[in-house]
């Protein structure tokens, strides 16, 4: 399969996702909800992994400030919520994904400001799309704990191993390629879901 073949296929199989992005998970409590949703709404999926991967490649100076950046950013949008309700935050977080992947694909981090102005901004948008506004108040801050902690892993794991991997010397240069091409893949799933956006709504809410 062409390579732009298999990205547009990444993207369509996206698509689907987002209209699971809010509403309730049968089964689920409002916190294990929002634990999941960075998992299930595309845009905030594609910016974590790419967010992720970035700080992989960020000095650990740098890196314990953009987590915190990160951090107050979820808690700040997950506040916000309660008087915006649901707004459409995913016009905002493709291109910050598409900025994080272009800065891995190009081996790039940028200086301090940077990291973390990326990190509080799109922190800053994941809480604010977390937010349900179909449940009961109390409800809603369980989900947004939960989309914290969720966005917080995966976002962390990925960083702890890009950087763990990327000082073993024998892993050091495949780390650093697997990463780029990585990096690669998602600058085009998100030029598309970009594109896809134009063309029409990219989410749309069940609550």
């Amino acid at each position: 399969m062409k390579p732009g073949r298999t990205a547009l296929t990444g993207a369509l199989g996206l698509a689907p996702l987002a209209a699971l992005a809010h509403g309730a998970i049968p089964g689920a409590t409002p916190f294990y909800v929002g634990l999941l949703h960075p998992l299930l709404a595309p845009a905030h999926v594609l910016m974590l992994l790419a967010l992720g991967l970035y700080l992989g490649r960020v000095d650990e100076p740098r890196k314990a400030v953009a987590i915190w950046a990160l951090a107050a950013g979820l808690a700040i949008g997950g506040l916000l919520t309660v008087p915006l309700a649901d707004p459409d935050t995913d016009r905002g977080l493709l291109p910050l994904a598409l900025t994080c992947a272009v800065l891995v694909a190009a081996d790039r981090t940028g200086p301090a400001a940077l990291v973390a102005t990326l990190c509080a901004l799109s922190g800053l948008l994941v809480g604010l799309g977390s937010g349900d506004p179909g449940f009961a108040p109390w409800q809603r801050f369980l989900t947004i704990g939960g989309s914290v902690v969720g966005a917080l892993l995966i976002t962390g794991q990925l960083a702890f191993w890009g950087e763990l991997l990327g000082r073993q010397p024998r892993l050091a240069h495949g780390t650093a390629i697997g990463q780029r091409i990585l990096g690669g893949w998602l600058v085009a799933i998100s030029l598309l879901m970009l594109v896809l956006g134009w063309l029409g709504p990219l989410t749309r809410s069940t609550g």
